[in-house]
Formats: structure tokens, sequence, C-alpha cells
């Protein structure tokens, strides 16, 4: 524990953020993964974003709009100042949190099974490894966050160029809290990453224990309601009610991320200090 007050261990963190960096924008796989992501983004940014947003905007004084929207449970759209991050919101909640699960999956795995993390483990601690990791792959995916959500702000001010100054603290509001949403499910990762031998198995087991927790506490919680707590446990339960929050107001449930990511962090450090290098 003396050892993570250091100032070392911080400068570890950072540097091994920052190979994680140039390693997504030099090695042709991170930078296939980025023209992906590009293009998938931009269709979602023009279609669906574009679309919802103007039709907000359209029918933001028409009560009959309001009620469609209502009914589906998109009301809080409407609640948003800028409608473009609203319907934004609602498409990150569901994207970036399915993406960590791929980004996140080869943290210490791919290395272990080179051997190039035995080579690592030479020059810094198995502490530094894995909080270094994660921290790098929580920079990648901020990074991500912060273009599409530039992108976002492009589309608005073609609409209307009044709307710079609240579009950034929309900007400002959504990036820290997204942040915050992909933690627990970049943590467990790291937790996979340092239990499993590639980020194949890192992946499978991701998203069966997210489906599997989340159908097998559902079940249980209906049985009996006391047990509905269990529901803690799963990264992202919380989606849902953050999709009906808008801008800052979403911070009031960033407690339950938190304490998730500290808890899986505490796992995959154990886990990491006894797996062979």
């Amino acid at each position: 524990m003396n050892e993570m007050t250091t100032p070392g261990f911080f400068t570890h963190i950072v540097l091994i953020s920052q190979f994680e960096l140039r390693r997504l924008f030099t090695k042709p796989r991170g930078l296939l993964y980025l023209l992906t992501f590009a293009v998938v983004w931009l269709l979602i940014l023009y279609y669906p974003i574009r679309f919802a947003s103007r039709m907000i905007v359209e029918g933001q004084r028409s009560v009959g709009v309001f009620r469609i929207f209502e009914f589906f449970g998109f009301d809080s759209l409407l609640f948003w100042q800028i409608p473009e991050f609203g319907v934004f919101w609602y498409f990150a909640l569901l994207i970036f949190p399915s993406l960590s699960i791929f980004i996140a999956a080869d943290q210490t795995c791919l290395d272990r099974e080179r051997g190039t993390l035995r080579v690592l483990g030479l020059r810094t601690t198995r502490d530094r490894l894995f909080f270094g990791r994660f921290a790098g792959v929580m920079l990648i995916q901020t990074i991500l966050m912060l273009v599409t959500l530039l992108s976002t702000l492009v589309l608005v001010v073609f609409r209307e160029s009044a709307l710079v100054s609240p579009g950034l603290n929309s900007i400002l509001a959504i990036l820290v809290n997204l942040s915050i949403v992909v933690m627990p499910f970049t943590a467990l990762m790291a937790v996979l990453s340092a239990a499993l031998k590639s980020s194949r198995q890192a992946t499978i087991w991701g998203i069966l224990i997210l489906s599997f927790l989340s159908g097998i506490i559902g079940i249980l919680s209906n049985q009996l309601p006391l047990l509905a707590y269990l529901k803690v446990l799963i990264p992202g339960y919380q989606l849902t009610e953050l999709g009906r929050l808008a801008q800052w107001e979403s911070l009031q449930l960033a407690y339950i991320p938190v304490l998730q990511t500290i808890v899986l962090l505490a796992i995959g450090r154990w886990i990491m200090g006894r797996q062979s290098l």
C-alpha cells in the first residue's frame, strides 16, 4: 500500500497509459478499430441523432409529440437544452459500455501469453502494470467519447451557432458521467484479462457474466424482493435510470459505478498478484 503513495507509482501509471495510447494509434489493429468506429459513429450521428433531434426541435411545443415521447419512455429528451445531446446520451449509454467489453478485453492477457509481461515485470511492479493498463484503456475510451461529443457539437452549430456555449457545458457533463459509467465495465475486463489467457476468452466471459448475472438476479428478485438489492453487483444496472436523467443530474447515481469499480479493481489486483507472468 505504501508503494501506491510514492511518486514513482503514479509516474509509471502515466507512462503505461501513454504506451497504451500510442499502441492504439500506431498498430494496424488499432488503426483498423478506429476507422471502423469512425464509420459507424458517422452513420449514427448523421441518421438517428440528426433525425431524432429534428423531430424534437420541430415538436418541442407540441403536446402530442410530448405524449408520444412520454409513452415510449423518451420524455427526458425534451428536457435537454440541446436535443442532439439528449439523443447522444441515450445512444452513448448503449454503445460505450458495450464497446468497453471489447476495447478493454486485452489489458494483460495477450502480453502474458507472449511472455512480454514477464519482461515488463522486470522494469515495474504488477500493481503498476495492472492499474496502468486500466488507466490507459480508460484514457482511450475518454478520447473516443470526446471526439464523438465534439462531432455532435459540430452538428449542433450547423443548426444554430448560438448554442456553442451551452453545448460545451453539455459536453463536459456527458463526458464526466459517461467516463464514470464505463469504469466498472473496464474494471471487470481488467479482472478477466488478469485471470484468463486471451482477449477472446475475456470478451466471451465478460458477455456471459453480465448476461447471466443480470438474468439470475432478475429471477431471484422476482421470487424474493429483498434480493433486488443484489442488482448493485451488476455493472450498468443503473443505465435505465440514467437515461431518464439529464446532464449533471446523472451524477446522483455516480456512486454505484464508482463502488463497483473499486471492488472489481481490488479483485483484479489480488488476481494479478498471484498470477504467473
